[in-house]
């Protein structure tokens, strides 16, 4: 089988459940979600032990804690972060080395906001009334940004390199993932499918800049730990967090904005 043939296999397998959790919503997309947090957080710890810094696997079992509890316990964020990072603090002091254990605790709590408190934002962002389904339409729309952006990247790509970071990202390509979402909302909206534009545009933005970004931040995680994929979870798709990596951004980007558009109406 090629590598091509177990990319289409696998993408047939995942993106029919992935948009069943979506829209099933409830507690189908919470445990989907915080089985996405153990299992993002075991290739973050991976990943970093591939460098002088090695996070202990207990932060493995962290995640879906402090995941759970940011999900369910709203106005608890101060508490459960700053525990986060209290405890990062004490493994430091327990295990101190002076080259290694300020990075290592800062890449730790790192981990946890990212691997846990990402998606715990997300899982929120599903579980809102207003607008109706925005995690399964962000989704959407950061696959159309993503596709847009390779194919116009490929294609019409020569402005390449515009970061460091990932060589290969052209500026056609990251305009045109940007733009694609705003095109979609728009449409969406003068065809009277849907009423609410501010949040709208503020979605678009989450999948076609946030997503983006999300996708580059992975990419800085991956070229400190030198490796390609954070994981072979999925053959041909690299890990789990090679797939979901922009998903966690613009979902967390986008709750935390429409819970301050919710404030100022």
């Amino acid at each position: 089988m090629t590598e091509l043939h177990k990319r289409i296999l696998v993408s047939a397998l995942l993106i029919p459940v992935a948009l069943a959790l979506l829209w099933l919503g409830g507690y189908w997309l919470v445990a989907g979600l915080g089985a996405i947090s153990v299992v993002c957080a075991g290739e973050f710890v991976g990943m970093l032990r591939q460098t002088a810094y090695k996070p202990g696997w207990h932060w493995v079992l962290f995640a879906p804690a402090l995941y759970l509890g940011l999900v369910f316990l709203p106005g608890w964020e101060p508490v459960l972060m700053g525990t986060a990072f209290v405890l990062a603090i004490l493994e430091g002091l327990a295990n101190w080395d002076g080259e290694r254990s300020l990075p290592r605790t800062a890449l730790s709590f790192w981990g946890m906001a990212y691997t846990a408190g990402l998606p715990a934002l997300c899982a929120r962002l599903g579980l809102m009334h207003q607008p109706p389904k925005a995690l399964f339409w962000l989704v959407l729309l950061i696959w159309s940004a993503d596709s847009a952006a390779y194919l116009v990247g490929m294609k019409w790509g020569r402005r390449r390199g515009i970061f460091p970071v990932s060589p290969n990202k052209s500026r056609e390509g990251f305009v045109a993932g940007a733009l694609v979402p705003f095109i979609f909302v728009i449409i969406l909206y003068y065809a009277g499918l849907v009423s609410d534009l501010p949040a709208l545009l503020l979605t678009a933005f989450a999948a076609g800049i946030a997503g983006q970004l999300g996708d580059l931040a992975e990419s800085m995680l991956k070229r400190f730990a030198g490796v390609k994929d954070s994981s072979r979870l999925f053959p041909g798709h690299g890990g789990m967090l090679d797939r979901v990596d922009s998903v966690l951004l613009a979902g967390a980007f986008l709750y935390c904005a429409l819970m301050i558009l919710t404030k100022v109406r």
